[in-house]
């Protein structure tokens, strides 16, 4: 059996770049990395059922929807091996409805949000769109949108026109929120957490552009908030490495 220190997992091409860098850091500190790319899936599973392949910890980045990657990381749980964000954890934290409900139960302010059901009538979803007031941000209830696309709701008429796409599928609507201006710039902000490790980037929401904040910008700005925030987060969704929107 060959043992790899860690073994990556991703089948979408926007990890391209993430997932070679982390591959080149990891041999630049002298771990032997393994790649489970959609070219070599099949033969890795094989390698891994037959007892040749191993890894000291996994590391999962493929969609858990993914027709060839589903179960990858539970099957490989029934091994002994560690996972950067357990794949339990990993579940509760993709559905909205689950990590909405701990948010609260741990304090953290979430906007408004409600969930629609597959087949709820129009009356129904008319007083939850209501609630939540329009304009308001749209996604499912499990996963998201490709490339992080957000939806903009103006209507319940364009609550209908997606639910019919897929009738099956689960919903929630969230009130939209606005930024203030700080230093001509949209107050939005983005944390990846690693490890323990909390690091604060500046978040344009239309142009997507990243801007890693010093230390001195994030009490200019007022936001040291942000590490008590993004340890509560932690402590509700369980996750090793999370990007916090």
């Amino acid at each position: 059996m060959e043992t790899f220190d860690l073994g990556i997992a991703w089948d979408n091409e926007a990890d391209n770049e993430f997932v070679s860098e982390l591959n080149e850091r990891a041999l630049k500190e002298g771990l032997k990395p393994y790649l489970i790319h959609t070219y070599n899936f099949f033969s890795s599973l094989k390698d891994i059922t037959d007892g040749q392949l191993s890894f000291n910890c996994f590391f999962d980045r493929s969609g858990d929807d993914s027709a060839t990657f589903g179960g990858l990381a539970d099957f490989l749980k029934k091994r002994d091996i560690n996972f950067i964000n357990h794949p339990d954890n990993v579940k509760n934290s993709i559905d909205k409805s689950k990590i909405h409900s701990m948010f609260i139960s741990y304090g953290l302010p979430v906007p408004k949000t409600v969930f629609l059901k597959p087949q709820e009538e129009r009356q129904v979803l008319e007083a939850k769109i209501k609630h939540v007031s329009v304009p308001c941000v749209f996604k499912p209830a499990f996963g998201s949108y490709g490339n992080g696309e957000v939806l903009t709701i103006n209507s319940i008429d364009d609550v209908l026109k997606i639910k019919r796409e897929d009738e099956d599928e689960s919903y929630f609507a969230q009130e939209q929120v606005m930024p203030i201006s700080l230093e001509s710039k949209p107050a939005w902000f983005k944390v990846l957490y690693c490890f323990g490790e909390v690091i604060p980037l500046r978040w344009h929401p239309e142009t997507r552009e990243h801007e890693t904040l010093s230390l001195r910008q994030i009490y200019r700005l007022g936001l040291h908030e942000i590490w008590p925030i993004t340890k509560k987060i932690k402590q509700a969704c369980r996750l090793d490495f999370f990007p916090q929107i």
